[in-house]
Formats: C-alpha cells, structure tokens, sequence
C-alpha cells in the first residue's frame, strides 16, 4: 500500500539531493514526477474523503446516543405512575 506521506519525503529527499549536487531534470523525469504528484493528490483526496466519512459516522454515532437518552428521559417522565394509562395525542380531538 502507497503511503502518501513516506512518496512525498522521498520526492523531496530527491529534489534535495538534485539541488545540492547541481543535477538538473530532463522534460521527461519533469512529466513523470508530474503523473506522480497527480497520483499522489487522488491519492491524499481520497484519504481525506475517507476521514470525513469517518468523522460524519462518528458525529451520527453521538448524535444518536444522544436522541437516545433524551428519549429515554421524556419517556421515563411519562411514566412516573404506574396506575395511569398513556394516551398520546396526536393533534386528532376525539369526540
């Protein structure tokens, strides 16, 4: 597996040496270096669309406890006495 940080220190260390040896890149080594970074964006694209799916999973994970326990509480409220029988209305008057 590609690891986007590992290629991205070794296209640098690369470069670096380039430049302190005074090596120069030919149009060719500069268009696949090109299709290379290219790649390496799709690639750090996508981990980021990954993270945030993560994160939005996690956040409905919360927020689901959450309605939960609030349920829990409203209902826990309606049900204080046990001799009284729950009605919901539901905006119908019954005649």
């Amino acid at each position: 597996m590609m690891s986007l940080a590992t290629e991205l220190f070794a296209i640098a260390d690369d470069l670096r040496v380039k430049s302190t040896t005074g090596a120069s890149l030919d149009p060719d080594q500069i268009a696949e270096l090109g299709d290379f970074l290219t790649a390496l964006a799709r690639l750090a694209h996508n981990q980021e669309q990954e993270l945030s799916v993560f994160r939005l999973t996690e956040a409905g994970d919360i927020g689901r406890a959450v309605i939960n326990d609030l349920a829990t509480q409203a209902l826990g409220n309606l049900m204080i006495e046990d001799s009284k029988i729950i009605r919901p209305e539901f905006g119908r008057k019954r005649t």
